[in-house]
């Protein structure tokens, strides 16, 4: 602002600033598995290592679950941060553990439950101490695996029980943002507190009781608790070839708009490759059009690869070893490594889609089978001469264009999930032109960005996009609603998927011409 010292006429100019272009979306490049497994928790819980997976689930578990095997498979194949969901059966019980207090006579004071049931909470250990910084006032670890401080997972340092406290431990073991992923706290104190009300001290005290259960896990619902996290995922569940399942499972990614779901084709016990082609057809709606059983949707939402990988077993000390895998956690750990270096339009396929440490697949197929696969939009994982084992499709189960292509589908879910973001601070602005030309210039700033990044058909502005934010589609009943109305056409770039080479002869030798 000016400072005014003299008589005059002053003029200040002021720009209010546009939101920045969103070169990434929060959530786009963020796998997500969901799958049985023996230990950790059964909450959404972000990785962004091997390690950290085995130090919150235990690495490879009972060695049976396929969970672990597609965790190491996304980041050997560079893969960034993952979403884990581990699904427990419904009859498996919670391990527990009550804490008395410090009174002459000892009362129940506070009950720590496991947040997932089964018996890996009988794993779970309590570490209490005095904090030495006034009257009530502890600190409390929790360990998961072991009872050394190697294993410590959550500490509370400096907490009280006292209600008025703001580092109340119950409140913060129980935030559903910050608090602790393998348990939950009750207090359970009948006396008022006092200093006296704070737990004994103790070392490796354990939660017993926990027990797995024989029931089928539910993976659908631990699937859809992915939507709180409100992220951009990509999912899969390790070798699920269940229709019925995967199938409400597609319907709640549409629904839910930001996710896409990879399926692992069937494994074929027989290693007959004319076997698998008619397992392979039962999941796609382009060949199977029967009812019993069903094919899975016909959905841009969702793509199919196979087949199962030969790889180096990761969890065996045996020199040679190896271990047949669903493609997966491979194919994510691809779909990651790509969004990094190119963006979603860039499909995750071809030979720069070469995948590691794998030997080779457990299918060849032959060039008419491949042909078939092809139509059917099933993606084939083979062998590329001086290449390696690449990812060598990239369509969904759409038949139809232009999301038939899993990049196509891809971006027009990362920019949906941009453009939401950025208009968010439209919510309760006043409706008038003046917002509707600040939301235009936003988006349209954003989407001049994500052109000149080769992500649409064109990157002149006129012929990539358009956004219209004006009084043609926001008149006065939808004004009088509260409604603000943004129209988006965005030109999506195809990905080529078929190269013609053109050999003809001519006297000073061959000439070769090649179009895409």
């Amino acid at each position: 602002m000016a400072t005014f010292l003299r008589p005059g006429i002053y003029v200040d100019e002021t720009l209010d600033a546009i939101s920045n272009p969103v070169t990434t979306s929060p959530g786009e490049a963020i796998a997500a598995f969901v799958g049985a497994h023996n230990f950790g928790p059964a909450v959404p819980t972000l990785i962004t290592s091997w390690n950290q997976f085995s130090l919150v689930y235990g690495g490879w578990g009972s060695g049976t679950d396929l969970l672990p095997y597609a965790v190491y498979s996304y980041f050997a194949n560079g893969g960034g941060k993952a979403y884990v969901c581990r699904a427990v059966p419904s009859d498996s019980v919670a391990s527990h553990v009550t804490l008395n207090d410090r009174q002459t006579t000892p009362e129940p004071l506070l009950t720590l439950t496991a947040r997932a049931a089964g018996a890996f909470g009988n794993q779970i250990y309590v570490d209490v101490s005095d904090a030495n910084t006034g009257a009530g006032r502890f600190n409390m670890a929790v360990k998961v695996g072991g009872t050394t401080d190697a294993y410590i997972a959550d500490r509370y340092n400096d907490v009280s029980l006292d209600p008025a406290d703001s580092r109340n431990l119950v409140a913060m073991i129980n935030s559903p943002v910050t608090g602790s992923a393998f348990v939950k706290a009750a207090y359970i104190a009948t006396d008022a507190w006092s200093a006296s009300i704070t737990p004994a001290i103790q070392t490796g005290t354990p939660l017993t009781g926990g027990i797995d259960g024989s029931a089928t896990p539910d993976l659908v619902s631990a699937t859809k608790q992915l939507e709180a996290t409100g992220e951009v995922v990509n999912i899969n569940l390790p070798g699920v070839t269940d229709t019925a399942v995967l199938n409400n499972i597609i319907s709640w990614v549409e629904d839910y708009g930001y996710g896409f779901l990879v399926v692992d084709a069937p494994q074929t016990a027989s290693l007959d490759a004319a076997t698998a082609l008619t397992s392979y057809a039962k999941l796609s709606p382009a060949a199977n059009t029967t009812t019993s059983p069903p094919p899975l949707t016909a959905s841009s939402y969702v793509a199919v690869y196979g087949p199962w990988l030969v790889t180096a077993d990761p969890a065996s000390v045996a020199s040679g070893a190896t271990r047949t895998l669903p493609p997966g956690g491979a194919v994510l750990g691809k779909f990651s490594q790509t969004d990094t270096l190119y963006g979603p339009h860039q499909s995750a396929a071809g030979t720069l889609s070469r995948l590691s440490g794998v030997y080779s697949t457990e299918l060849r197929f032959t060039n008419a089978q491949l042909d078939n696969l092809n139509a059917w939009g099933i993606n084939i994982i083979r062998q590329i001469p001086q290449s390696g084992i690449c990812i060598m499709g990239a369509r969904t189960l759409k038949s139809g264009y232009p999301d038939r292509y899993v990049a196509v589908r891809r971006l027009l879910t990362y920019t949906r999930k941009i453009l939401v973001d950025l208009t968010r601070s439209a919510v309760f602005a006043p409706n008038t032109p003046d917002l509707w030309h600040s939301i235009a210039a936003t988006l349209s700033q954003q989407l001049t960005t994500q052109a000149q990044a080769g992500m649409f058909a064109s990157a002149t502005p006129d012929t990539a996009f358009q956004v219209i934010c004006d009084d043609t589609n926001n008149t006065t009943s939808t004004v009088d609603n509260g409604e603000v109305h943004i129209d988006i056409g965005i030109a999506v770039a195809r990905p080529a998927e078929y190269v013609a080479i053109h050999i003809s002869q001519y006297d000073g030798g061959a000439t070769v011409t090649e179009s895409a």
